[in-house]
Order: structure tokens, then C-alpha cells, then sequence
């Protein structure tokens, strides 16, 4: 059952995108706004935005289990793996900065990515533009999809939702619970750059497993951006495309996880 919620919440995800009831978090808005009024401390603010939303969740959950059984994972892990899935339009952003960049509208793109929730050092030609822009929408692109179905295969439906609930806690860089993001991404991210470099250039990205895969200085979307440029190199004729790449990346890694998941299956 937890496989058909995978693939139904996926199927649903990859045909409509986000949105709809699911991804309205004005209920999350207003919780961190009465915790902020609170000014917690960090475990405090956790339980309070993570914990217990949470919580309530596995409450739901067990009524479910005891009126249907083993059907309680497709009835509601469904909609709690879609709830976990990123809110970003994340096709139509690749799209807008893809065009604005290749125009060579530089501010528009930093716009475009501004209006997303990125915050962009300035940068003054196309290129330094098009390396920020690839590393955001990278990195969005794996907490869209990739970190949520991490967390619900290997630890079910309340860990999936749990990782969301701390990326819109995350979503104010001062927040109790940002701090945990990073580990939350930490294996996921390292699993995603083993992908990388098994549908491209393996032998390009193991150096990067070697000298900075442990490196606690690195963030995540830094070493995200790093494997994608060694697994898929960059030549002069291909800059105006690594957005475009990024995006054939991602697709390419969605698909062999999605494989991947069902082998595991098959022989489980």
C-alpha cells in the first residue's frame, strides 16, 4: 500500500502540480505567528511547529488504521506524501528564468527568482546570474520532491509530512527549527548525488564524495550545484542551456528513483 500512495501522490504531483487545499498553508502562517509571539526557544518552537502538527496527523492516522486496516496508507498516506511535496511552481519558474536569462534580461531573472522567495546576491552578466539561479531551483527541486519521498518510503507517511512542515519553518531563515533542515537533507541530498553521478559522469563526481561529502562547511544546494556541474559538465556552447539541464537532470534522477522504489518492491 505505501508503494500505490507513492505512485498515486507522484502521478498526482507530476499531472497537476502544486496546489489546492493541500498545499494551503494559511494554518501554518498563522501557528508561527502565534509561536513567534511566543518567542520560544529552539525546542520549544519545534514541538510547537513540527511536533505537534504532527502529532495531530498520527491521531487521524490511527482512526483511519482502525476502521480500514492496511487501506489507512493509501486513504490518507496519499494526501500526506502530496501535503510533504514542494508548493513551488517549480516548472513555470525553470521556464520564466530559462527565457529571461537567455534574453539576456539579467534583472529579470534575479526577479523572477526574488519573487519566488530567493534572495540572490547581485551579479552583474548572465552567466554568474544563470550559476545562482541553477543552484536555487537545484536545490528546490530536490525539496520538491525528492527529500519528501525519502522520508515516506523509508519512514512512513508522519516523517514525510514532518520534513514539510519543517521546511515552511525554515521558510524564515531566523526561525527555532531552520537549523534542522540541514540535517534533514543531509542523507537524501547524498543520495541524490549518487544518482547524479550513476546517470552521468561517475567518474567526474567521485571526487567530490572524497573531499567533501563529510564536509560539514558545505550547504546543501552548494554541493547539490557542485555535483550536477562535475556529473553533467558545463561547455562554453552549453551555458544559456543549464537551466534547461538542471531540469533534464532532475527528471532523469525522478525517474531512476521511481525504479529504483519499485525493484525494492518487487523483491521485498
Amino acid at each position: 500500500m505505501t508503494y500505490l500512495a507513492f505512485l498515486v501522490a507522484t502521478g498526482l504531483y507530476l499531472a497537476i502540480g502544486s496546489g489546492g487545499p493541500l498545499h494551503n498553508d494559511r494554518w501554518y502562517e498563522a501557528l508561527q505567528g502565534r509561536v513567534a509571539a511566543l518567542e520560544p526557544d529552539f525546542w520549544l518552537g519545534f514541538v510547537l511547529l513540527v511536533v505537534v502538527p504532527c502529532a495531530g496527523f498520527t491521531l487521524v492516522y490511527a482512526i483511519f488504521e482502525e476502521m480500514f486496516g492496511a487501506a489507512a496508507v493509501l486513504l490518507l498516506g496519499t494526501p500526506a506524501l502530496f501535503f510533504s511535496f514542494g508548493r513551488l511552481q517549480w516548472p513555470e519558474l525553470v521556464n520564466r528564468f530559462k527565457s529571461r536569462v537567455a534574453a539576456g534580461d539579467v534583472e529579470g531573472a534575479l526577479l523572477a527568482l526574488d519573487a519566488a522567495g530567493y534572495r540572490m546576491l547581485q551579479v552583474d552578466d548572465a552567466i554568474s546570474a544563470e550559476r545562482d539561479g541553477a543552484r536555487f531551483l537545484l536545490y528546490e527541486g530536490f525539496q520538491r520532491w525528492f527529500s519528501p519521498v525519502f522520508y515516506f518510503l523509508f519512514f512512513g507517511p508522519f516523517f514525510a509530512v514532518g520534513y514539510r512542515l519543517v521546511v515552511l519553518g525554515a521558510g524564515d531563515r531566523n526561525g527555532p527549527i531552520s537549523r534542522l533542515l540541514y540535517f534533514l537533507d543531509w542523507l537524501p541530498a547524498r543520495i541524490l548525488l549518487l544518482t547524479f553521478g550513476a546517470i552521468g559522469n561517475f567518474e567526474s563526481i567521485r571526487p567530490l564524495f572524497m573531499n567533501k561529502v563529510l564536509d560539514a562547511d558545505i550547504q546543501t544546494n552548494e554541493l547539490l550545484m557542485q555535483g550536477f556541474e562535475l556529473a553533467s559538465p558545463v561547455t562554453e556552447t552549453a551555458l544559456d542551456q543549464q537551466i534547461e539541464r538542471v531540469r533534464e537532470l532532475l527528471k532523469r534522477a525522478l525517474a531512476v528513483w521511481v525504479v529504483v522504489a519499485s525493484v525494492l518492491v518487487i523483491v521485498s
